[in-house]
């Protein structure tokens, strides 16, 4: 990776990740209703492939101003135009997307177009470099193909529409990844990339917050109420200890790896957020609610230490690390679906094993920086 000197995270990005809180919140709401006790597979399966939508479009914009962006009056025109489109696609995430299809489509077609002209403008210009070139290439054909297939499935009935609009999509998702395994190499500043990626992720846990508010009432608030805000702390720890303290920001890092492994954390964020709400609800299939908890908090946690790869050599892992993580989440998925009736019980796992597992890291990070002040963390 080209050596890259650190750039800070402008107002106007930070401006910018505002429309997300909104749209995080709407795609949220998809699987926040329960059929028979579960949330169907086309609620979940509606959820994933939105909010796969709205990352990569917010990933993809992210990468422009991490390599080229600068705070001049036509990008930010760019980011409130892109803010407007992206307020106006919220507003059209619903359980009934048939209804929606074709605005959808013109809005998202519009969106990927913004994208297409700000690559093409740093592809004219003279300072390019050869290396900046190249990348930028192959992301002009990615919104390129993009617009063009979204727009294309804005005008065809349904039958058509869907399968052209989600090869469209699914095509170009998949580029950056293909692009990298051909050894084509993305020049980015990853202290910024890293940044970036953390504040977003800041900003799926503001959502949990907001989920956690309603058991922090006078009516509500009880022991569970602690338990699942200690659960939601051990998790920002267990992020927080990889990204902030662990990872290496001069690293030869894969760029579509750590950019792409942060979708199922926020996903993972996100089922959690939902379930610990679905936990306590008389209606819920208690299997279920206890299952969808453990699944949202594996691919959470599993992403996250999946990028422990590129960590600084002091925290390279040994296997016995990995076995303890692995070891304690079992121990707690088992007990909490033999216990799955009993709602306080599985919170009250969650929270041993979730504590555990962040109490495992802050060990290894002190046995590693002896010297550090644990009571600046």
């Amino acid at each position: 990776m080209t050596s890259i000197t650190h750039k800070r995270v402008e107002y106007t990005e930070l401006f910018y990740d505002l429309v997300f809180v909104y749209a995080i919140s709407k795609a949220t709401a998809l699987i926040h209703h329960l059929d028979n006790g579960m949330v169907t597979f086309e609620s979940m399966l509606t959820f994933l492939l939105t909010l796969i939508i709205l990352l990569n479009n917010w990933l993809i914009q992210t990468g422009f101003t991490n390599r080229h962006g600068k705070n001049s009056l036509l990008n930010m025109f760019v980011s409130f135009l892109n803010m407007g489109i992206l307020l106006f696609i919220s507003n059209l995430i619903t359980q009934e997307w048939e209804l929606a299809f074709q605005k959808f489509c013109l809005a998202l077609g519009t969106l990927s177009l913004t994208l297409f002209v700000q690559y093409l403008i740093e592809y004219m210009k003279k300072s390019t470099s050869c290396g900046s070139l190249r990348t930028v290439r192959g992301l002009l054909w990615l919104t390129g193909l993009r617009a063009v297939s979204v727009y294309t499935a804005s005008f065809l009935p349904l039958k058509f529409g869907v399968p052209i609009f989600l090869a469209g999509f699914l095509s170009t998702f998949a580029m950056p990844i293909f692009m990298e395994m051909r050894g084509e190499k993305f020049i980015s500043n990853l202290p910024h990339l890293i940044e970036r990626l953390s504040l977003l992720v800041i900003i799926t846990f503001g959502e949990m917050v907001m989920g956690l508010a309603q058991f922090f009432t006078t009516e509500n608030f009880s022991i569970n109420s602690v338990l699942l805000f200690i659960i939601m702390a051990s998790l920002f720890l267990f992020y927080f200890g990889e990204f902030d303290h662990a990872i290496d920001e001069a690293t030869d890092a894969n760029i579509s790896f750590l950019i792409y492994s942060h979708i199922p954390i926020i996903v993972g964020l996100i089922v959690i957020t939902v379930s610990m709400s679905f936990l306590v609800l008389p209606s819920v299939n208690h299997l279920f609610a206890a299952s969808f908890f453990y699944f949202g908090i594996a691919i959470f946690q599993g992403a996250t230490l999946a990028n422990s790869k590129y960590n600084i050599e002091d925290f390279k892992f040994p296997k016995r690390y990995y076995a303890f993580q692995i070891v304690l989440y079992l121990c707690g998925l088992i007990l909490s679906l033999l216990l799955s009736k009993n709602p306080d019980a599985v919170i009250l796992i969650t929270s041993i094993m979730s504590v555990c597992q962040t109490g495992i890291f802050i060990v290894y990070f002190v046995k590693k920086k002896p010297d550090y002040n644990l009571l600046q963390l």
